[in-house]
């Protein structure tokens, strides 16, 4: 070979060589910039996953007010009020049945705060919230069947006088 072409031989590998090491800067910086995006997006997901176990475990969000339904005690003084109707009344059938849904309410009432009692004796359920919207929406259905058979009860007690 001659000089000339050992001369450009060398003139290409030294811009080929700075090619190479600007590849590999470029490589260092992306994978340095990418590394840091993926453990910030990584961290914040496990971190909401971990949240979100945790809430589901502890049951952070639950309501923990049982709802008594104070309408129990005012249909008891209108039965006690009743108590001695007739069984040849037109009303008679519909104070049975309220007092049927009175008695519905009260054993609602009265599961829902036995289940939240156990829950608080037990052992691993007491560091979980207990959850008592189940149960409220028992107690909420069943108080509106009671207050539907009362006002019909109340209403064939106005149409029989």
């Amino acid at each position: 070979m001659t000089r000339v072409h050992l001369v450009s031989f060398s003139l290409i590998s030294y811009k080929y060589n700075h090619l190479v090491y600007y590849l590999i800067m470029a490589g260092l910086l992306f994978y340095g910039s990418s590394s840091v995006a993926l453990w910030f997006v990584g961290k914040n997901i496990v971190s909401r996953a971990a949240n979100n176990a945790l809430d589901l475990l502890l049951n952070t969000n639950a309501v923990e007010i049982l709802k008594d339904p104070k309408a129990v005690n005012a249909v008891s003084g209108l039965l006690h009020q009743y108590r001695n109707l007739k069984s040849d009344h037109i009303a008679y059938e519909a104070m049975i049945n309220v007092r049927e849904a009175m008695k519905r309410v009260t054993d609602v009432t009265d599961q829902a705060k036995l289940r939240k009692e156990v829950h608080e004796n037990g052992y691993f359920s007491r560091w979980r919230t207990y959850d008592a919207s189940i149960d409220n929406r028992k107690i909420l259905g069943e108080t509106e069947i009671l207050l539907a058979r009362l006002e019909i009860f109340t209403n064939l007690l106005k149409h029989s006088e």
